[in-house]
């Protein structure tokens, strides 16, 4: 069973396409049925499911998956954070309530960085778990090249179409402009999922030879 944690504006909708082709009928799309430990139960999990993908607490099969293997996405946190304030900005859902406060009280990109569930998001969706926990790590900066490595890890085969979905139309260029300040100011405040971006980039190139260029 492998269990996919899509940590938001981390690729996971681009992965969800390349697992279409591989598994089929055969994932389950978990967005909004079991998101912690406390909440999951064996019987919520579809006969017949071989990959879970989707919003979770990553320890949250723990206990009713034993067999589980472990994979996710991570992106440079500054980079991530960002990209979830700018799609907050292009697509309310006033569902969610990061969201909900973006709009209702007009927050500017500090405001957001400061409330306390985009703090260190990465490291929360993962349940502070080691990055030897995780039999694959993607990185969204080399997507290609992920998926290259999630190959050769499971053994699958994709279709080579791999299309980049769900990204900011407006970007023109592959990193966002925001200012040194700005810059710092998320860095202070993201310092957990900064530590575990730094390894999960070093573990990736001692894998695949491909380097990633990191800005902080």
């Amino acid at each position: 069973m492998l269990i996919s944690v899509h940590v938001p504006k981390c690729a996971g909708t681009s992965f969800r396409h390349v697992l279409d082709g591989i598994c089929g009928d055969h994932i389950w799309y978990n967005y909004g049925t079991i998101f912690s430990r406390e909440q999951a139960r064996l019987e919520l999990v579809p006969d017949g499911t071989r990959v879970i993908h989707g919003h979770f607490i990553a320890d949250s099969f723990d206990d009713i998956l034993p067999e589980r293997q472990l994979i996710t996405w991570v992106r440079d946190p500054i980079e991530r954070l960002v990209s979830n304030y700018q799609y907050f900005l292009r697509s309310p859902d006033m569902r969610d309530d990061c969201c909900r406060a973006v709009h209702e009280n007009k927050l500017g990109l500090r405001e957001f960085v400061d409330l306390d569930w985009m703090r260190n998001m990465t490291s929360r969706y993962l349940a502070n778990k080691t990055l030897d926990e995780f039999k694959f790590v993607g990185i969204c900066e080399a997507f290609e090249a992920s998926m290259g490595l999630f190959e050769t890890t499971f053994g699958y085969r994709t279709s080579g179409n791999m299309p980049r979905v769900n990204t900011n139309p407006d970007r023109a260029e592959p990193r966002y402009g925001i200012t040194h300040g700005d810059r710092e100011y998320i860095l202070q405040r993201n310092a957990a999922d900064m530590e575990w971006y730094g390894n999960a980039v070093d573990r990736f190139a001692e894998s695949t030879g491909v380097r990633i260029s990191r800005v902080a």
